[in-house]
């Protein structure tokens, strides 16, 4: 169970989740919106889930002053459900003046596996902001080899970021947005560089 204090307010922070598969930028896109977030006066939780014993990525983000909370041990949708519930349920109810919990799964990690360990803490699905970071350069892999969990991942989605704009050809951006069209119409989609600033469109999303 989540905080009382949390449930009478009716005050949980929003969970971001940014989804995508390995390499598509996830941590990159993170990095981003803490640092939006950060310049807007807004205290944020990180909670990151890595596949092996060392955290690359955790410890780049301690060496840039982010507090980070791991959770290691293999993919979250798998073996891992129960600590990150958990982990949800330390942040609400030790650190009652968050704004925001932003959460990067494993690449590994199907989204929709995720929901049942955060819904569980108190959430609605509407209250989790899922950022599904797509990777244009690999659309005939999700077209053949991971159709549904693409299409899981979509349809779970808040929100789809199109990056590495400048290592494909426009084609082929616009394939990536054709194919999000086609799985869910209307879904926002934000096209940018995420070597680059954040567009400033995506600043006033959240």
């Amino acid at each position: 169970m989540c905080s009382k204090n949390r449930e009478l307010l009716n005050d949980r922070p929003p969970i971001i989740l940014f989804s995508g598969f390995l390499g598509s930028g996830k941590t990159t896109m993170l990095l981003k919106t803490i640092e939006m977030l950060s310049a807007a006066d807004k205290k944020c939780a990180i909670i990151i889930n890595e596949i092996g014993e060392v955290g690359i990525d955790n410890r780049q983000m301690r060496m840039m002053g982010y507090d980070v909370l791991d959770l290691f041990g293999g993919c979250v949708c798998c073996t891992m459900k129960v600590t990150l519930e958990a982990t949800v349920n330390h942040l609400l109810e030790d650190y009652v003046d968050l704004d925001y919990i932003l959460f990067e799964p494993s690449g590994m990690a199907n989204p929709s596996s995720l929901y049942p360990a955060i819904i569980n803490c108190g959430y609605h699905e509407k209250e989790i902001q899922n950022v599904f970071i797509f990777d244009p350069t690999r659309i005939a892999l999700y077209e053949k080899r991971m159709k549904q969990l693409f299409n899981d991942s979509i349809n779970l989605a808040r929100c789809v970021v199109i990056n590495k704009l400048d290592q494909v050809r426009e084609s082929e951006i616009e394939a990536a947005v054709k194919m999000v069209e086609a799985t869910k119409p209307g879904l926002k989609t934000f096209k940018m560089d995420l070597n680059d600033e954040l567009v400033q469109e995506f600043h006033q999303y959240f």
